[in-house]
This record gives C-alpha cells, structure tokens and sequence, in this order.
C-alpha cells in the first residue's frame, strides 16, 4: 500500500485504525502475537500497541503470548496488566 503514496498509504492506514474499536468491543479479549521482528524480541509495533490500549481503556482481558519487550512502552504495558502466556494457548480462558 505504500507503493500508492503518502496520501493513499494515510487514507487506507487511518482506515484501518479506525476499525479497531468495533472489533476489540465485539470479542471478549485480544491476544496479542508478539514475536521476534528485525532482531528485536517479543517486539511489538504501533498499531498493535494501540490495539492493546483499546483493550485495555474496554476492560478487554488481554494476553500476550511472548513476555512484554524491552522499550519505551514497557511500563504502559505494563500498565494495561497483560496476562502472558509464553506461547502456552490453554492459558486462555
């Protein structure tokens, strides 16, 4: 999406944004997949952290599958008490 420009790639991103509220008040929790991505562990991007703020400010449970990164943004995440799972699925409920 990129390829089409700076104004198309902001159209079809804010879009996408946008949609996250109905989906995260439609399901009872987020699981968030947080693998290695470009040497950094457990890493977890932008949109996924506003994902998990959503979560959070709807009383979604929220897990993680991976511990929480190292970052800026630990302590927020920290803040919306994730509930990690170490890539253990039956964890959850």
């Amino acid at each position: 999406m990129k390829l089409r420009g700076h104004k198309e790639h902001s159209k079809w991103k804010g879009e996408k944004l946008r949609l996250q509220e109905q989906k995260i008040k439609d399901n009872d929790a987020v699981l968030v997949v947080n693998c290695k991505k470009n040497d950094i562990d457990n890493y977890i991007g932008g949109a996924t952290f506003l994902e998990m703020f959503k979560a959070w400010e709807l009383n979604k449970k929220l897990f993680l599958y991976n511990p929480i990164p190292e970052g800026i943004l630990k302590d927020e995440i920290i803040g919306f008490n994730p509930i990690i799972i170490n890539g253990d699925l039956s964890l959850i409920e």
